[in-house]
């Protein structure tokens, strides 16, 4: 071969590596420009367009209103008549579905919690997350301290565990009576559970809310709650008492234990 022949041979396969490499280095540069173009897109969308992750807390909707008919599947409110939901419909179906070891009498008033979804039959119907039996927002006990003409014991039943399905606990007094006023009307709070104008729940959840550090026992979490005029203590001892007692600001769980 010419020497020629060998210089040319030479260009040429300098210039088809030189075309490769350059073809390499596009490649590369064209890969970087895309996923960085790839990136930014996704950044962006990231921070303009946030991933939609539901809240169930702040879809949910609720509404007061009263149990109308209950069977052991479902049951029916009619809604009170300031719930925008009566726009829909005044009585609402409720299939208790977990809800349905719970007891709810004809009268009994409710919060009625749901994922915002009505169905419109007759009665509508909801999907709900949560129903909270909810007599009245405002009430006040009344507690009256014994007098000394008075000869009944210190302790004595308000409301038995055996009278009634809805409690599992017995409610007792400690040294006095106890009533209750509902909406400025005063009732026996015996009579006024069982006409279910308020829960024994709604009362020991108030006082969860008036004191948020109430005395607090170490015998399973026992809790004594202690207002200006009288004492209540809801018992959740190791040995599976419950009971709840209302009695004088003095009272202790020593004294009724």
């Amino acid at each position: 071969m010419s020497k020629n022949k060998k210089v040319i041979i030479g260009i040429l396969i300098a210039v088809l590596i030189v075309a490769i490499g350059v073809v390499v280095v596009y490649k590369l540069i064209e890969n970087s420009v895309t996923n960085r173009a790839d990136f930014n897109f996704k950044v962006e969308n990231i921070s303009s367009n946030p991933v939609n992750t539901v809240n169930h807390e702040q879809n949910e909707h609720s509404f007061f209103g009263k149990v109308i008919e209950s069977t052991a599947s479902y049951i029916i409110v009619e809604p009170n008549e300031d719930e925008d939901i009566r726009k829909s419909s005044d009585k609402i179906s409720i299939s208790l579905g977990e809800y349905n070891d719970a007891i709810y009498e004809v009268g009994t008033n409710v919060k009625i919690t749901y994922d915002g979804t009505i169905m419109e039959s007759y009665p509508a119907q909801v999907k709900v997350t949560k129903i909270e039996v909810k007599s009245t927002e405002n009430f006040e006990i009344i507690f009256k301290d014994r007098q000394p003409i008075d000869s009944y014991n210190k302790v004595y039943v308000i409301l038995d565990k055996s009278e009634t399905n809805k409690y599992d606990y017995t409610i007792y007094a400690y040294d006095g009576s106890v009533n209750i006023r509902i909406d400025g009307k005063e009732y026996s709070l015996k009579e006024a559970l069982l006409e279910n104008k308020i829960t024994m729940e709604e009362i020991i959840a108030k006082a969860n809310k008036d004191f948020p550090d109430a005395v607090s026992y170490d015998d399973g979490g026992s809790i004594e709650y202690h207002y200006e005029n009288y004492t209540i203590i809801k018992c959740h001892r190791l040995d599976g008492n419950r009971d709840v007692y209302i009695g004088t600001k003095e009272m202790t769980l020593n004294d009724v234990i």
